[in-house]
């Protein structure tokens, strides 16, 4: 048979490269015309595809094959049809070929996925040739092997080529595919060639000529990344050769006289530029973890680029400050001396050869590479000959406009704190004192980082972390204090970063998420539904939503931080300490303000951005959950009519019946929420009913076990979660929901399992731990748990900061003067009510051991109710108010 086409259709395609305007032609093969580049080889095409057995089946193996075939499509994997395989296998004179002859006649042989008739023949002769290897192992000769690697070149399945490697057992006879591999790499089929050299560990026999740098040109990357794992010496060679090549003035040139010396087909042109390249080796850099020292000539060529950098910043924004500009440059420009003369070129370029001066002083640079104007200043300090003055007056005229604004100094945005309200951080004592201080009476905080400017090859490393209340900025010095105390890191994750009863603002906040993560693991939190807010991404939505207006206009700025303190609060941010040496110790004054400004004015800005969406009527809670939740909010909101249609569609697929045919009460009806729903289970809850939610990071199967033991009703959202779901359980007892907003949804399940809600059901069980059982407190006892409580705060359960964990009543209902007549409905509640006897006040916690979350509750609350109810499994405090009569005529009117 010969060579599948499939294979060579890729390999014509250099006469494209030729028809776009190439100039280099191949010299013909000695002996042979000139022809396109697939057949300039030593092989010919058939010394790769021909095998030494036939592959065509006599009319014994097709009947059999057509029988196997019409069971695999009924039964697939089963008994019958393993047996009938095996039983064939056993029969057989040589059942490699034999098993081989079957592979190869599968329609889908060329691109074999799993659960496919080939895959189940070939993974059944393994297990079969396990038990019979010593009957069938004389079999396996060199030539085989050979013929069934030549086969395995014939698809594109990677699945299926390692099973064949596997039963063949390649590996023990490596040397053997030798020629077939150079084969390949002469047929220019480099990413077959990489993979069976990578696949047979044949490593050392090939160089990064072979293939490698022909596959890094066609830009496939993911064949030469196996290859080069747990290989150094191509690592290491192959990033110093892409480094060479960026010393020469132009990649595409330098490359180009490479391809057409060896007809490398199908190159991707775009890539062959200084940008992508130099991201390339940073890539392999940074995977493989090579030194620094490997590329010289990029390292060189990004301290170009951050020498260019830093001049415009100084000297064309102006927004660098003396002391980081000296820092910086340093850090830049190091002992290159090429970098020291473009340094001292470029700013009496710019006009400033006092600095120009000062440098070549600095680097003690010989006087013949000074500028004209350097050696001047040098010679007359005074400035006062007339080539001098002349100069000067250039420089001045060089930009007019420029100039003119260069001298106006714009207002900046000031700390609102006094100085000794930011507190350093340095050793583990005052990260003590710290802890306890960030633990009282704190609700929101602004979080922001710090790290020198990485401008060679070796990664940035965190060095602050400023943490900002409404009272104070503490500044957490990662330099000195590092990892060295963890069990206060782990103390501060706990109890700060994943307590979601802190709003945790930040800006851009992906990039301070990845630098904290890798530099204080101990910290050990996770960033979704524990009070993340990133302010960029609530700007970036309000941009679409014109009616929210900010104070103020910024006609120019893009994006950032300052642009958006300048929009709130009516002064940009005073960037010049920005770019600097933030590893340098000890810190400058400039410094630790400028850090603890940019921490302290994402809560003004938080303040500011809330003020103008309630005064525009703009839903500022619900976003911020969406966005907390999902990180980012669906670019548009769905149209009315395309919802609709959306919704009729979904209402197609056939729901089974209700297993009631007359009204349940709320409190006999058990409910599982799958993960897609936790927001339906807390509302189902607040309606009484009892309901378990599966947490994010279970699986979906968690539903069944619920349903099981605990005789539950299953809600999902997902289409194969359903289809999946409801094979475990009676008809009717899995529900997919079909709306997409919570008040939709929970008429869903009321309706369908005709669930009777009443006004005593309202509220009978904590939506945080869907517990019934509480205890009443009178205002004599809570105000002696506040007195016996710890002096150090303890965190409420997770959920307390979401939209209805706030219980009957809330902080919001306590402030509005209107909510002066409360009325309780506790005595006729759906719920296990106990006395005040059942808690411990000494130790502040119920009889099931839960702490009693007194700190949730204002102090100033306690005089407004005469009871309080606390649940017993998770410690929640709950009060009676106007919350209750809102939600009755609200969101669940229609439905109580």
């Amino acid at each position: 048979m010969s060579y599948h086409s499939g294979r060579v259709r890729g390999r014509g395609r250099y006469s494209d490269y030729h028809s776009r305007g190439q100039n280099r032609q191949f010299r013909p093969v000695e002996g042979k015309p000139s022809i396109s580049s697939k057949n300039i080889s030593k092989h010919d095409n058939n010394c790769c595809s021909d095998v030494s057995f036939s592959l065509d089946l006599d009319a014994n193996e097709q009947i059999f094959f057509t029988s196997l075939k019409e069971m695999w499509n009924m039964l697939k994997k089963s008994p019958p049809v393993v047996s009938k395989l095996q039983t064939y296998y056993y029969n057989s004179d040589n059942a490699y070929i034999r098993m081989l002859k079957l592979v190869c006649n599968c329609q889908d042989f060329y691109n074999a996925k799993n659960k496919t008739l080939p895959m189940f023949i070939i993974e059944e002769f393994i297990a079969w040739s396990a038990i019979n290897r010593s009957n069938i192992i004389t079999f396996l000769t060199p030539q085989l092997k050979i013929d069934a690697f030549k086969i395995s070149l014939r698809q594109n399945s990677a699945s299926l080529t390692k099973l064949i490697i596997e039963v063949f057992e390649f590996k023990e006879n490596n040397e053997l595919f030798l020629d077939l591999i150079r084969c390949l790499i002469d047929k220019k089929l480099f990413k077959e060639a990489c993979q069976y050299a990578t696949l047979l560990k044949l490593h050392s026999h090939f160089a990064i000529e072979d293939f490698l740098i022909p596959l890094v040109l066609q830009d496939r990357l993911f064949g030469v990344d196996d290859f080069l794992k747990n290989n150094p010496v191509h690592q290491t060679e192959l990033v110093r050769f892409l480094d060479s090549i960026l010393a020469q003035p132009s990649v595409r040139d330098t490359m180009g006289e490479y391809v057409a010396k060896r007809g490398i087909p199908d190159l991707k042109y775009d890539k062959m530029h200084a940008k992508p390249w130099k991201k390339l080796i940073t890539r392999l850099v940074k995977m493989f973890k090579l030194p620094s020292d490997l590329t010289p000539n990029l390292n060189k060529r990004r301290n170009e680029g951050a020498l260019n950098f830093l001049l415009h910043k100084r000297y064309i924004e102006n927004s660098f400050g003396d002391e980081s500009w000296k820092e910086m440059v340093q850090e830049a420009v190091g002992n290159e001396v090429d970098l020291q003369k473009e340094l001292i070129y470029q700013v009496a370029h710019y006009g400033d050869p006092s600095e120009a001066l000062r440098w070549a002083h600095h680097y003690n640079l010989d006087k013949e590479f000074w500028p004209h104007s350097v050696k001047m200043l040098e010679e007359n300090p005074d400035g006062n000959r007339m080539q001098q003055k002349v100069l000067q007056h250039e420089y001045i005229s060089w930009d007019d406009d420029f100039a003119e604004q260069s001298e106006e100094q714009p207002e900046y945005h000031k700390l609102a704190l006094l100085s000794d309200a930011i507190v350093l951080i340095d050793d583990p004592t005052k990260f003590e004192t710290f802890l306890d201080t960030i633990l009282k009476d704190v609700c929101v905080i602004g979080i922001d980082c710090e790290w020198k400017p990485s401008f060679g090859g070796n990664l940035s490393e965190l060095a602050l972390m400023q943490i900002a209340t409404r009272k104070n900025v503490f500044i957490l010095d990662i330099i000195n204090i590092g990892n060295k105390c963890p069990h206060l890191w782990q103390e501060l994750g706990k109890f700060v970063f994943n307590n979601c009863d802190i709003l945790k603002l930040g800006f851009s906040l992906t990039g301070d998420i990845h630098m904290i993560k890798h530099a204080l693991p101990y910290l050990n939190f996770t960033v979704k539904q524990v009070g993340f807010l990133d302010l960029c991404s609530f700007w970036k939505i309000l941009e679409k939503h014109p009616e929210v207006k900010l104070p103020f206009e910024v006609q120019k700025g893009g994006p950032s931080l300052s642009t958006l303190v300048h929009c709130c609060l009516g002064s940009p941010l005073d960037k010049s300490d920005q770019f600097s040496n933030w590893e340098k110790r000890p810190l400058r004054d400039s410094q630790i303000l400028y850090a603890a400004l940019d921490a302290y004015c994402l809560i003004e800005c938080y303040d500011i951005i809330k003020r103008c969406c309630e005064e525009a009527k703009f839903p500022f809670e619900e976003t911020c959950y969406h966005l907390m939740v999902n990180e980012k909010m669906p670019k548009k909101s769905f149209k009315k009519s395309s919802r609709k249609s959306d919704f009729k569609k979904t209402k197609e697929i056939p729901q089974p019946p209700s297993p009631h045919f007359e009204a349940v009460p709320a409190e006999k009806i058990n409910i599982v929420c799958d993960t897609m729903l936790q927001g339906l289970g807390k509302k189902l809850r607040s309606c009484g009913v009892n309901t378990a939610i599966l947490e994010t990071h279970e699986d979906h199967m968690m539903c069944v076990k619920y349903a099981m033991d605990e005789h539950r009703y299953i809600l999902t959202k997902g289409n194969e979660t359903f289809k999946l779901l409801k094979g475990y359980v009676p008809e009717g007892h899995c529900l997919k929901i079909i709306g997409d907003y919570t008040d939709e949804q929970i008429r869903e399940v009321l309706d369908y399992y005709k669930v009777a809600v009443t006004k005593e059901n309202v509220f009978s069980r904590c939506q945080v731990c869907n517990g019934n059982n509480f205890v009443k407190l009178s205002r004599s006892t809570m105000m002696a748990l506040v007195n016996k409580s710890e002096t150090k705060y303890v965190p409420p359960p997770a959920g307390l900061y979401d939209d209805e964990a706030t219980g009957f009543s809330s902080d919001e209902d306590y402030y509005d003067d209107s909510a002066t007549q409360q009325v309780s409905y506790s005595d006729g509640r759906k719920w296990d009510l106990y006395p005040d006897e059942k808690i411990d006040v000494g130790l502040c916690q119920t009889r099931l051991g839960a702490k009693i979350q007194v700190q949730a509750v204002p102090k100033t609350l306690l005089d407004k109710y005469d009871f309080f109810y606390i649940c017993e499994e998770c410690g929640k405090v709950y009060w009676d108010g106007s919350h209750f009569d809102r939600v009755l005529t609200g969101r669940l009117q229609g439905i109580v």
